[in-house]
């Protein structure tokens, strides 16, 4: 919740901020100042708060080492929420401009003119979202990129980021990665303490699953639900470990 107001004062100055611009880009030029136009324009700002909350959610949800880490993968978040962002903006100004003016503002108006002036700014900024999200997840975890298992007479290292179910088969664990399962000989409960909880939910006393994995959640309509992970397996999620397993239905 402390984001939310520092979110929301870095808005209010820019708002106010760009409102003086206007005043005194008037002033210099000898135009006309409008306030009311000045902050409809100027709401174009208002719409960083909900995006940058909604890609923080959507990271969340999304393993912070995987592939959107990587520069074509942040340059395609930049652009496709610059578009999105412009297009809001845009949608909302002539709503209001309908209701407000006479004549009313056109559509492909203010989308050029927004696209014109301040595209680049929301791509970089939507861009530079997912690298702070990404380094924060990173210099705040203590967790391992990789855990030791044994397969056969040897053991090997597997990235943590591959597994997608952890299950139990006395006195054995059983680790599911995307194309292949390791006995292991540790708890699940021992194993729990070298992964991130964030990431590994304990959903059942004889189950972790990796959530990044979630495909979809089935409802039994009598408060239960079953997880069906990428690769094809169900699992039905106990009542006892609600607390870790709540996050996945928000």
């Amino acid at each position: 919740m402390g984001k939310i107001p520092l979110y929301l004062s870095l808005l209010v100055f820019v708002f106010l901020l760009a409102v003086l611009q206007d005043y005194i880009y008037s002033r210099l030029q000898q135009t006309g100042f409008y306030l009311s136009e000045s902050l409809l324009y100027n709401t174009f700002w208002v719409f960083f708060i909900p995006l940058t909350i909604f890609i923080n959610r959507l990271l969340s949800r999304a393993n912070p080492k995987n592939e959107i880490s990587k520069l074509p993968y942040n340059l395609g978040i930049g652009i496709a929420f610059s578009f999105l962002h412009i297009t809001l903006f845009a949608s909302l100004f002539v709503l209001i401009s309908h209701m407000a003016f006479s004549p009313p503002h056109r559509f492909s108006n203010i989308f050029n003119a927004a696209f014109s002036n301040q595209f680049y700014i929301a791509t970089l900024w939507y861009m530079i979202i997912p690298a702070l999200y990404i380094s924060r997840s990173k210099s705040n975890s203590s967790y391992s990129d990789n855990i030791k298992v044994k397969a056969g007479s040897k053991i090997i290292s597997i990235t943590t980021a591959s597994i997608q179910l952890i299950s139990t088969d006395k006195p054995y664990s059983i680790i599911y990665t995307d194309d292949q399962k390791f006995l292991e000989n540790k708890s699940l409960k021992e194993l729990e303490t070298e992964l991130d909880p964030t990431i590994f939910l304990r959903v059942h006393r004889s189950t972790i699953i990796n959530c990044t994995y979630l495909k979809e959640l089935k409802s039994r309509s009598n408060g239960d639900y079953d997880a069906l992970l990428e690769n094809g397996q169900t699992i039905r999620l106990s009542r006892h470990y609600r607390n870790n397993w709540h996050q996945l239905l928000h």
